[in-house]
Formats: C-alpha cells, sequence, structure tokens
C-alpha cells in the first residue's frame, strides 16, 4: 500500500511539474446594467461576468501549444452553464503550417465574419442586454439576428491557416452540435435530449482585410454545412425527415477616419425545417450599423431585422413548446425588428460605460390576431475588464 501511494504521489508530482512548465494567464469581466422602457418590466440584471484562465509553453520542436478555459457566472439560483461563447475548455497548436484547436472553441464563420451586430456601444443586438428584458423575440433558432449556431460553444476541431497579404482562411469540424458547453463530458447521443440540434457540420469561412485610400476594411464570407436536425424534446412525432444544415453568411466593415459603417446578412434556408413540407421553412436576416468615435467618446447607430416560416413539420412538431419556439402556423412569417441608438464612454483603467435605447417590433405573422408588439429598452451600464 505504501509503495503504491508514493508511486501514485511521484506521478502526480511529475504531472504537475509538467504543466507548471507554461505560462499562466489570467483575466476576467464584470458587467452590470439597469433597464427600463416601454412594454417591459425592467430591473437590474447582468451578463459575461467570467473568468479566463490560460497557459501557453513552447515545445522542444518550435511549436506553441496552448489553451485556456472560461466560465460565466449567470445567475446563482441556475447552476447551469451558458451554451455560448465565452464559457469554454480548449487547447491549441500554433505552426508555421496554421493553428489547430481542439474542444469547445469558436468555429470558422464565428470567428472570421465581421459582427456588425455588436457595433453600437452597449454590444449592440449581438451581447442580447436587451433581450434578458424582452422575450418577444420569436423569428430566430438560437441567436437573434445571426447565422445558425453562431458563438456556440460546441466540442470541436478548429484549424485557421496563416494569414497572407491580408487574407484569413478557417474551417472547423464538429462532431454534433448538441455537445455545447451546456452538456457534461459523457458523449451519448440520446434524441430526447438533444433538444433539435443538428449532427455532424462543417464551417468554412474567409476574410480580406485591407486598405484603399484613407479607408480600411473587412470583408468575410462563410458558409455551414450539416447533417440533419435531430429530434426535439418537445416533438409530438415519431418519424421525421427533417433537412441538412445549409446556412451562408457575409459582412463587410469599413472604416474612414472616426466613421466606421458595416452591413451583415445570413441565411439558414430551409435548415430548420423537413423535406416532407408542403410549405417550406425558411429563415434570414441582416443588420446595418455605424459609430463615430470621438476621443473616450463613441456614437452609434444600428437596424436589424430577422424572418422565420415554420415548415409544415415545423409547425406540427412543436405541440409542446412555448414561447419563441412555440408552433405558431405553418407559413406565417414571423419577424423581428430592432433599431439601436447608443453611446459609450471609455473611462480608462479598463472601464467602460453606455447607454444603449432599442426600439423592437415582433410579429407572428397572423394579422387576424392581436399579438404583434413593439416593446423599447434603455439600458445603462457599466463593465470592468481585468
Amino acid at each position: 500500500m505504501n509503495k503504491f501511494l508514493i508511486t501514485l504521489v511521484a506521478v502526480f508530482s511529475f504531472t504537475v511539474a509538467g504543466v507548471a512548465n507554461a505560462e499562466m494567464t489570467m483575466s476576467g469581466s464584470l458587467i452590470q446594467f439597469v433597464a427600463m422602457g416601454d412594454k417591459v418590466d425592467g430591473g437590474i440584471s447582468s451578463k459575461f461576468n467570467r473568468m479566463t484562465f490560460g497557459g501557453n509553453t513552447t515545445t522542444d520542436n518550435g511549436w506553441t501549444v496552448g489553451g485556456s478555459f472560461s466560465a460565466e457566472f449567470s445567475t446563482y439560483a441556475d447552476p447551469s452553464k451558458s451554451g455560448y461563447l465565452p464559457t469554454s475548455n480548449s487547447m491549441y497548436i500554433a505552426t508555421d503550417m496554421g493553428t489547430l484547436s481542439v474542444g469547445q472553441t469558436a468555429d470558422a464563420t464565428t470567428a472570421l465574419i465581421p459582427r456588425v451586430g455588436n457595433m453600437v456601444p452597449g454590444g449592440g443586438h449581438d451581447a442580447g442586454y436587451q433581450f434578458l428584458f424582452d422575450g418577444g423575440t420569436g423569428a430566430g433558432n438560437g441567436v437573434a439576428f445571426a447565422e445558425a449556431y453562431y458563438a456556440m460553444a460546441v466540442s470541436r476541431v478548429h484549424f485557421a491557416l496563416p494569414s497572407m497579404n491580408g487574407f484569413s482562411v478557417a474551417i472547423t469540424y464538429t462532431p454534433s452540435m448538441e455537445f455545447n458547453t451546456t452538456a457534461n463530458i459523457n458523449r451519448v447521443q440520446a434524441s430526447a435530449a438533444e433538444g433539435g440540434a443538428h449532427g455532424e457540420t462543417i464551417h468554412v469561412a474567409a476574410q480580406y482585410a485591407g486598405e484603399l485610400d484613407d479607408m480600411s476594411y473587412t470583408i468575410g464570407v462563410g458558409t455551414i454545412r450539416g447533417n440533419s436536425q435531430a429530434n426535439s424534446t418537445h416533438s409530438l412525432m415519431t418519424t421525421l425527415d427533417n433537412n441538412d444544415l445549409s446556412s451562408v453568411v457575409g459582412a463587410i466593415q469599413v472604416t474612414a477616419g472616426n466613421l466606421t459603417v458595416g452591413g451583415h446578412w445570413y441565411n439558414n434556408g430551409d435548415s430548420f425545417g423537413a423535406n416532407s413540407d408542403a410549405i417550406k421553412a425558411k429563415e434570414d436576416g441582416y443588420t446595418v450599423s455605424a459609430t463615430y468615435a470621438m476621443g473616450n467618446v463613441t456614437l452609434g447607430a444600428g437596424f436589424a431585422h430577422q424572418e422565420l416560416v415554420r415548415g409544415t413539420r415545423a409547425a406540427t412538431d412543436r405541440g409542446t413548446a412555448v414561447g419563441a419556439s412555440a408552433p405558431g402556423t405553418a407559413g406565417h412569417v414571423r419577424e423581428d425588428s430592432v433599431t439601436m441608438l447608443g453611446l459609450g464612454y471609455n473611462m480608462g483603467g479598463g472601464v467602460n460605460t453606455f447607454i444603449q435605447y432599442n426600439s423592437m417590433n415582433h410579429t407572428d405573422g397572423d394579422f387576424t390576431t392581436a399579438t404583434d408588439v413593439d416593446p423599447s429598452v434603455l439600458l445603462v451600464g457599466i463593465s470592468l475588464g481585468f
């Protein structure tokens, strides 16, 4: 027994010593905001309160090997983790040939497509602060106003080529979109627990960053292809012929002096429909934004719109779902729009403040009912990065 314990301590000590050779980093953020408005309750909330621990080292052959794990502290009453970045756990190997990442890391489209949705101070609609107070969004699958599975922290393999002459290219392989950071470490497929996620998925994206006269610009395009959507927990059907995942996305961001403008568009097609649909599913949307920087002050404005049509199968299948996932009527065009105005002030020392006003509109496409709502949300927030 003593020999076993001595051996175990020796092995453990060797392992710890090996880990200790890497240089460690630690960072995090704290964000709090207050909201009020029309047709919303308002109140105080927070998001993206997180800690990130990382490390990297150089191997004998010159490779850089590193990794990090991040955890977001959301609500104390709910111990579950966020299924989206920045909650993650991954490692990477960087060589002259490129960087290979394994784990819960950003996919190619998330990494390379310019994020026009976060330009307006207060995180635009990309941070989603306004949606914590307005629960009426119903024309999206996952993150509002973005391509399918945007910013999901799913277990995957990601490879990025070195940037060359302004060009960057990356490809991501995901065995199954169900295994994000809300799942445990088991990888046992169970249709009742998959929640309607697609299966094997490939993300491919390219970006070009350049300059023209006094302007700089970034252009990104990407595509997402994957296996069919799985069964979901609220399904009333036992036989499904769901469509494969097929999504395209593109964006451009241009900066001239203090002014930055951008546009983002995506189309998920009938990825969340079925081959047998008499009425076909569809989903698409766009965002346009502009900001003007004056020293520590940034002014911004933006508009985003998304549309969703539930196909025949989805309208039948979602019999027990509620809220944004409710079945609705096949063929009805659900629409969400948001107009954003924002002012941000960088106080220095990692402290930023913002005021953001959002005017929103939601419709379920059924003009025979009075279900359309037009809420507005005013946000005032402060963040600390460390």
